[in-house]
């Protein structure tokens, strides 16, 4: 069942996130924290990584030139640091994103 509600989780953040734009993905960590009776915050986490992580490779994959030209534009714009930061934070945004949502997904279920 895990598995499905895996899938379930990141099919609903993929599509919210290429519909109506990325902020919109967190309903899918907010759909895992509530679904995953244990650990939800790592539910939650995961559907991001996975999602986010997935588009960037995507991108990387489909159009690898002008993805490493934005690449270089936005860490040039941040202060001039290493284009690999870019994806890491990125990344790193939506672990913390997920966690979040998968955290209030959990919210109503837990007991006081």
């Amino acid at each position: 069942m895990t598995k499905l509600y895996m899938l379930l989780s990141a099919g609903t953040a993929l599509l919210l996130h290429l519909v109506f734009g990325w902020q919109y993905a967190v309903i899918g960590a907010i759909v895992a924290g509530a679904l995953f009776k244990e650990k939800p915050v790592i539910a939650g986490m995961l559907t991001l990584v996975t999602c986010w992580g997935g588009l960037v490779i995507y991108n990387f994959t489909v159009a690898t030139e002008e993805t490493m030209k934005m690449v270089g534009i936005m860490a040039a714009i941040i202060g001039d640091i290493p284009s690999f930061m870019i994806v890491g934070l990125t990344v790193l945004i939506a672990a913390v994103l997920g966690a979040a949502g998968g955290w209030l997904g959990a919210a109503p279920l837990r007991k006081i």
